[in-house]
């Protein structure tokens, strides 16, 4: 049975009586059948995406057998609030309408998101979908019919009102269903992790960035400047080299001297432009030769042609006015005076993302974990009149998270001993000359080796190679591979950890991101590896290669392709496999911080809509508080990331390091 609850006299006279399946209710009826129930399944139609701009149309609530679709333009709301904020709630998607909630002050205390749990179910295998359609076809064998979404305009018909109570009629049973698979996983934790954390992570985006538009103003005029700077520089090497092919003979009586005709943001252009220079362009990628100009490569070749400095500058200014220019002034809420983004609560890392485009409106959303760390950008993200920011982040958090996991004796002996600087530290272990040596003296008097141990640190916990190493130092491949091997001798606790994790994805099919919350990043083409693997390692299948290979037969090109693509999703299964634990882990004690920060202090407190929770990067939290009580918060935030970090890092302790300032600082 599904119940229209509205105060509308038109809806109901258009709705009464005429579908069997839809019935007129009260409130009084609705609230006194939810209440009955242990958990509600709750959604809500609106006309946008936007709660400051945009209109709440109902909110429905239920479960398989009765669901109330209740008209909030004509039914205030706050007479359900009670009942929403003491009553567990199942949804899907709930980051989005819980944004709607709290635009009415409506603070729902627990819930659990089908959503989420359809993503931890598989996390990493593309191929499974997570739309609520989807999710009840795969668990109820029902097909949803989601075209009605496309027509909603704040009218009531009753293929609307059946749409909207659909929409929680599926979400007990899915619940169910969902819970026993994620119980065969182990993923229990996981989820409970999550469906604490949306509840966080909508308030977040509700609450907002301010950001100074005068400020940012100044700074992106002079990023202009900078950019026209640099171009006038380049036009200017042009003539003065006289570089023919790039200058524009022709003139007018209205125009002084030889002009240039190089589009400078043309890659094609700027290829020939450095060919002619003398620059070399070209670099081979998975067998095939190509053109670039991207920066890593060009730097290069920087001391020789200095003019590829200008270039950078020119293409460093003109990607800060693409990316961080007039059109963040653009994207300044009107009502609520502050920049809001959207974040993916759920990356195949278990990780965080924030930006992209919202799919249905083509809206653009500010990636609020890639705003540059300079001080001239940060210091126009502010705090309101009368309140301060209060940052915090994680001191060295991946380091941290891969040292409890690997307990490397080196490694935990610098933690333990309190050493200071890390790569020094590493130098001193990888480079016998080094052994013993003050680090103070490593870092001012041996500064190729520390950097060199610092470039390793960062590529191999990573995944990468001696190959990888030798490119970013400008190296030979077997230097690049001699510190590859050093730093694994140094290490040996890490080398052992590194293998037994690599072996585990390649034996089961996915990373386990994290033993103490279970959740798993499962490897999207890992039975494809499985079916190959097993015919590479038959006897024989060497032998048939090198034979085929000596005769350069037809079968052998296949043969080179299946074994090239082998070892090609090999290796991509390892990197998984370190990379996922070390950034979903960290991911992982992140969210618990702002889940404790939450519970601990904001709702105990009852500090909601007072402190704003106003950006979460990765291992950075950063709040809004008045300036009476910002000491108070800042210490309550360091507290809820300290015992965050607690419950995954054992042995080697994770510390905060909390900072009030009227601007973001980092």
């Amino acid at each position: 049975m599904i119940g229209l609850v509205t105060e509308n006299p038109n809806v109901i006279q258009n709705i009464k009586g005429k579908h069997e399946e839809v019935v007129i209710a009260t409130k009084e009826m609705a609230l006194q059948f939810l209440e009955t129930l242990d958990w509600i399944g709750f959604d809500a139609e609106t006309l946008g995406f936007d709660p400051y701009l945009s209109d709440l149309i109902t909110i429905q609530m239920g479960n398989n057998k009765h669901q109330f679709v209740i008209d909030v333009k004509t039914v205030d709301i706050t007479y359900f609030k009670d009942l929403l904020e003491s009553k567990p709630l199942i949804g899907h998607n709930l980051k989005f309408d819980l944004r709607f909630l709290y635009h009415y002050r409506i603070i729902p205390y627990k819930v659990y998101d089908t959503f989420l749990a359809e993503k931890t179910t598989r996390l990493g295998i593309t191929t499974h979908k997570s739309s609520l359609a989807d999710t009840v076809k795969r668990h109820c064998n029902v097909i949803l019919d989601k075209s009605v979404r496309a027509s909603i305009d704040g009218s009531f018909n009753i293929p609307f009102i059946i749409y909207s109570a659909l929409d929680v009629k599926y979400l007990h049973r899915i619940k169910e269903t969902q819970l026993k698979i994620l119980e065969e996983a182990d993923s229990l934790k996981s989820i409970e992790l999550d469906n604490r954390f949306v509840i966080v992570l909508a308030y977040i985006e509700y609450c907002g960035f301010k950001l100074d538009g005068q400020k940012w103003q100044e700074k992106t005029n002079k990023t202009r400047i900078k950019a026209d700077k640099a171009k006038e520089e380049l036009d200017k090497y042009i003539l003065e080299n006289n570089m023919s092919d790039f200058i524009n003979y022709q003139t007018d009586l209205f125009s002084s001297g030889l002009r240039t005709n190089i589009n400078w943001n043309s890659p094609q252009q700027v290829v020939q432009f450095f060919k002619q220079v003398g620059v070399n362009t070209t670099i081979e990628e998975k067998g095939e030769k190509k053109d670039t100009i991207d920066s890593k490569h060009l730097v290069k070749f920087q001391e020789k042609f200095p003019v590829i400095e200008t270039y950078l500058r020119y293409k460093q200014a003109q990607k800060d006015l693409g990316t961080y220019g007039d059109n963040w002034l653009r994207l300044i809420n009107p009502v609520s005076g502050r920049v809001h983004t959207s974040y993916k609560q759920l990356m195949n890392t278990g990780r965080l993302s924030s930006g992209g485009r919202n799919k249905e409106t083509g809206e653009a959303y500010p990636n609020f974990q890639n705003i540059p760390s300079d001080a001239e950008t940060r210091s126009c993200f502010v705090a309101d009149d009368g309140n301060t920011l209060i940052t915090c982040d994680y001191t060295g958090q991946e380091q941290i998270v891969l040292v409890n996991k690997c307990l490397d004796k080196n490694l935990l002996e610098f933690y333990d001993q309190d050493l200071g600087d890390m790569h020094s530290f590493v130098a001193s272990k990888m480079y016998p000359e080094l052994d013993g040596m003050d680090l103070k003296e490593i870092k001012s008097k041996h500064k190729d080796k520390r950097q060199a141990a610092k470039v390793a640190g960062f590529a191999i916990n990573y995944g990468g190679s001696g190959i990888g190493i030798a490119d970013q130092l400008g190296l030979s491949v077997e230097q690049g591979q001699h510190i590859y091997d050093s730093y694994f001798k140094a290490f040996p606790g890490l080398k052992e950890y590194f293998d037994k994790t690599k072996k585990f994805g390649l034996d089961n099919g996915y990373v386990l991101i994290s033993p103490v919350t279970g959740k798993k990043s499962y490897v999207d083409y890992y039975e494809d590896f499985q079916e190959t693997s097993k015919e590479i390692k038959k006897t024989g299948f060497w032998d048939d290669f090198k034979k085929h290979k000596e005769a350069m037969t037809v079968t052998y090109s296949s043969l080179k392709r299946k074994v090239s693509l082998y070892f090609s999703k090999k290796g991509d299964i390892e990197r998984m496999s370190l990379n996922y634990p070390i950034q979903g882990e960290s991911a992982e004690i992140t969210k618990l911080s702002c889940v404790y920060f939450w519970e601990d202090y904001l709702l105990t407190n009852k500090l909601l809509f007072t402190v704003k929770f106003v950006n979460t990067v990765h291992d950075e939290n950063v709040v809004e508080c008045p300036d009476s009580i910002a000491e108070e918060t800042a210490k309550a935030l360091e507290d809820a990331m300290v015992k965050a970090g607690a419950v995954f890092c054992k042995r080697v302790p994770l510390k905060a390091d909390p900072c009030i300032s009227k601007y973001w600082q980092k």
